[in-house]
């Protein structure tokens, strides 16, 4: 799979994909725990309603035309964020 994306400083095309994935100590569990499961059972809810009634149709339609599609709800089951590193300028920029 092929990424055409572009520095948004100096416009590059040496672009490099990194995840990052975030981790939470013990405290931080302790005192947000709660929200936080309550946040990802949210973030869950809406990305299956967008599977639900988006992605699966929009996934028939472009099979039925012969061409790919990139599923939407993917970013909402996914903890990593997408990162982008630029070998021109060194400029890091998210998505």
């Amino acid at each position: 799979m092929a990424l055409n994306i572009k520095c948004p400083r100096c416009g590059g095309t040496h672009v490099q994909l990194s995840n990052e994935q975030s981790k939470h100590g013990c405290l931080w569990t302790i005192l947000f725990g709660i929200y936080y499961i309550v946040w990802v059972l949210i973030k869950w809810t809406v990305g299956l309603v967008l599977l639900f009634s988006v992605d699966w149709w929009m996934a028939i339609i472009k099979a039925s035309m012969g061409k790919g599609y990139v599923w939407q709800c993917r970013r909402c089951f996914s903890a990593n964020k997408r990162i982008f590193y630029c070998h021109d300028c060194g400029y890091n920029f998210k998505t």
